[in-house]
């Protein structure tokens, strides 16, 4: 439903004299949460539970220690906010501190009566959601927790800033994102999530998230549902960002999950149930052909709703780094993404890759990763080099840790790619003299270099003939690399290659 603009300001006016009604206070025992969402599966005939994505983070399991009554807040850009919902606690909205309810601007911001947060899109006070999408992120993030009903939020404790800056059908402006991201930093949010799409992105923008970024607060965006490269995804590209994918329940890559070198992590992104906005469907706004009106609607009172979407990932992954925050909240945004992914959980295939960067969010985890602690292993590019008549392959890539011990780059040919070559008399008179040895595994792993700390450079030039060679004639490759500190830690990447097929006189004459 769509409010007249006559009547939302009021709305919000009257609502906010109303702050000490709706007050949720949480318990945080060691066990289940009582909201009914949180234990129950099967509301829409699923087989898991409803969400199975806290579940899976342990966010109240007996090994999550209780979060530290810490307020973080966190800046959702986004569509808006349904702040009169019967699950997000009044209590948990910002509070502008410099503002008084009197039709002036108190704190000279340029932003008059912004009491919680701002209307980029109306240019009011009034971040209203006439979609619900923004809605839903709040409510993963910050849903009122143990009050026997709907569903449990990740953090109850943050306090929520609504930044709209996206109309009805999601459309937003860039300078509008610019301004909400300052506006944030400005009044003290710790976290930003920017659950838009948008395949560019202007040097405002850039600007802002770079403000951000010096100011030690953390943007988390999402890395677009298309399942396309993520630098095609504007938002991606800016500086300091936690990008996150979306998994599914059995925590791998959902189809849908936008890659590339861009990605940091994955987050679970598939049927995951939060708040619904007033009489929204935000779903239906696509007009995708399999989805009828509201079937997405959960509950009696049709106040719940599931969606599936990297906007719903980077979500998950903002309330699992406010609770992270709440405990330790010296760390700067910088520090608070290296440790959100390097206690990611790594997901096939090995290492650091373009469909799941660094793994899957894993909030025990990273309660446990020390702050600073970092390995990084990256197979960045490859490329061919012509030397007098020689050709060579560079390897480019980062070894190094802060306690770094040791750095491998191994190379093994593809399984299956060792041609099948004739066995002249010759060969097989020679074959018969090894017969009782036992045959080496032509696919092993084989060592090209060991190094000390790369940042970002070289990893090694290797000449193609040769390698072919130690490949038993396959110019199709695998390359691992393999970083370990001295702590016993340990990450590795992989790569493979798919190179020119050399003068087959050259591999034979040395064979």
């Amino acid at each position: 439903m769509r409010l007249p603009s006559v009547w939302q300001a009021p709305l919000l006016l009257a609502y906010l004299g109303l702050l000490t009604a709706g007050i949720c206070v949480p318990t945080f025992a060691e066990n289940a949460p009582n909201d009914p969402h949180y234990s129950k599966e099967g509301s829409w005939g699923q087989t898991y539970a409803d969400q199975w994505a806290l579940q899976q983070q342990r966010v109240y399991t007996d090994i999550a220690p209780a979060p530290a009554q810490q307020d973080v807040i966190v800046a959702i850009i986004d569509t808006g906010l349904d702040y009169t919902h019967e699950d997000l606690a009044a209590d948990r909205l910002w509070r502008n501190p410099a503002e008084t309810k009197n039709g002036r601007d108190d704190d000279g911001n340029g932003y008059v009566d912004d009491l919680i947060g701002w209307n980029y899109v109306d240019h009011n006070n009034n971040p209203w959601d006439l979609s619900g999408h923004g809605t839903h992120i709040a409510g993963l993030i910050a849903a009122c927790t143990n009050n026997g009903i709907g569903i449990a939020g990740i953090n109850p404790d943050a306090r929520i800033m609504p930044l709209k800056v996206a109309n009805f059908a999601g459309q937003a402006r860039s300078s509008s994102v610019a301004a909400a991201i300052h506006y944030a930093v400005e009044q003290g949010a710790r976290i930003i999530n920017l659950s838009l799409a948008g395949e560019t992105i202007t040097e405002l923008e850039i600007q802002a998230a770079e403000f951000a970024r010096q100011r030690g607060v953390l943007i988390v965006v999402a890395a677009g549902n298309r399942g396309i490269g993520v630098d095609r995804f504007g938002y991606a590209a800016l500086p300091g960002v936690l990008v996150v994918g979306a998994s599914t329940h059995d925590g791998n890559r959902a189809g849908f999950s936008n890659f590339g070198a861009q990605l940091s992590l994955l987050a679970p992104g598939v049927e995951i149930l939060s708040l619904r906005a007033r009489d929204t469907d935000f779903i239906a706004l696509s007009q995708p052909l399999d989805y009828a009106s509201e079937d997405a609607v959960v509950g009696e009172g049709e106040h719940y709703y599931r969606a599936s979407g990297t906007s719903f990932s980077a979500a998950i992954a903002t309330g699992i780094a406010s609770r992270v925050l709440a405990r330790q909240p010296e760390l700067s945004g910088a520090q608070l993404r290296q440790l959100l992914i390097q206690s990611a959980a790594d997901i096939a295939p090995p290492g650091v890759d373009q469909l799941s960067g660094y793994g899957g969010l894993d909030y025990i985890a990273a309660l446990s990763t020390r702050p600073g602690q970092y390995v990084q292993a990256r197979l960045n590019t490859a490329s061919l080099e012509l030397i007098d008549t020689q050709l060579w392959v560079n390897i480019l890539g980062q070894a190094q840790g802060d306690e770094f011990a040791s750095a491998a780059l191994q190379f093994r040919p593809a399984a299956g790619s060792i041609p099948i070559v004739e066995e002249t008399g010759k060969k097989k008179k020679k074959k018969k003299k090894k017969r009782d040895a036992e045959p080496a595994d032509p696919y092993q792993w084989q060592t090209l270099a060991s190094f000390d700390n790369v940042v970002d450079g070289q990893l090694g030039r290797f000449e193609v003939n040769t390698l072919t060679r130690q490949a038993n004639g396959s110019t199709q490759w695998d390359l691992k690399l393999v970083v370990t500190t001295t702590t016993g830690v340990e990450r590795e990447a992989r790569m493979s290659l798919h190179l020119p097929v050399p003068d087959a006189a050259e591999v034979s004459d040395e064979s």
